[in-house]
């Protein structure tokens, strides 16, 4: 039996950043910032029409729309670095899960998603919903109507190849978890959710428990409306996400915006900046984890 002690909560709270103002959080963040542009895309290749990435033994294959990356007003078109991170990240928390050892990083393992509903919101090509899919968790990708058919596209690939009961796993150089276990009872799916139009989000039998969103944040408008979202889906009692948290992943663009989305957020949500994952092939600096744990729950 393992006892929790006082040095083990130093530990926690020493890795997990408690963020208590906003716009000191933005200046401390932005502070620490490398000053290089190769600290960006560190993961990302948008010059391919798929991205694979490896997680807890599984292969993923990531179809793009390179074609219409840059076009004004289109995203969710490539990934980017952050749900590269996010799904590294969920991969360390079920590592930790799987090993029960002791760690450092104790609190991490809180945000395993085996088993859990899981809610992507601006899920773009659908990377770290499709992770939390590999690592048995019950996903649903949400984005607008522009992306839904690349979306839906990777979800049915993934399902057709990744789900089926006791299929072998890969071995892969960054799990700790290879054998046999089917790791998704439960093949992804993918809906429309525009939060520009009142939210309407089919109540599940049992809520959604995680939401996953990675590289969100892109302007002022869109930071107001992913805040509004969140807001709504974990804090209202009727939601279909009622207690959620909220893990948060996104690359350093504009102060201002993520200053704007924490300010929104704070009041109801226990807001936490996360340690970057281990596994990670090299380091992203430029990319942040957030775990928004709501008020209402506590």
């Amino acid at each position: 039996m393992e006892i929790s002690s006082d040095e083990d909560e130093d530990e926690d709270e020493a890795l997990e950043k408690r963020v208590r103002d906003a716009a000191a959080e933005t200046l401390v963040t932005w502070a620490l910032l490398p000053n290089t542009a190769d600290a960006r895309h560190r993961f990302d290749d948008h010059g391919s029409d798929y991205l694979i990435c490896d997680v807890a033994g599984r292969r993923i294959r990531v179809a793009q729309n390179r074609a219409r990356q840059g076009e004004l007003g289109v995203t969710g078109c490539c990934v980017w670095d952050a749900a590269v991170v996010l799904a590294r990240y969920l991969e360390w928390a079920d590592d930790l899960r799987v090993s029960r050892t002791k760690t450092q990083a104790t609190a991490t393992v809180l945000d395993a998603v085996r088993g859990l509903r899981c809610l992507e919101l601006g899920a773009g090509c659908g990377l770290a919903g499709l992770a939390a899919a590999a690592l048995g968790g019950l996903v649903t990708l949400t984005d607008r109507d522009e992306t839904l058919f690349l979306l839906e596209r990777n979800a049915r690939n993934f399902a057709a190849e990744h789900c089926q009961d006791h299929r072998p796993r890969r071995s892969g150089k960054m799990s700790a978890a290879v054998g046999t276990e089917a790791t998704c009872c439960s093949p992804p799916c993918a809906r429309h959710l525009d939060w520009s139009e009142p939210l309407e989000l089919d109540h599940p039998e049992t809520p959604f428990q995680v939401i996953l969103a990675a590289d969100c944040l892109y302007s002022l408008e869109g930071a107001a409306a992913l805040a509004a979202v969140v807001n709504a889906l974990c804090c209202e009692p009727e939601s279909a996400a009622f207690g959620a948290k909220v893990l948060l992943s996104q690359e350093l663009r504009a102060p201002e915006v993520l200053e704007s989305f924490l300010e929104k957020v704070i009041r109801a949500f226990r807001v936490s900046r996360l340690p970057s994952p281990p596994t990670l092939e090299q380091a992203a600096p430029c990319v942040m984890l957030y775990r928004l744990q709501p008020r209402c729950t506590h």
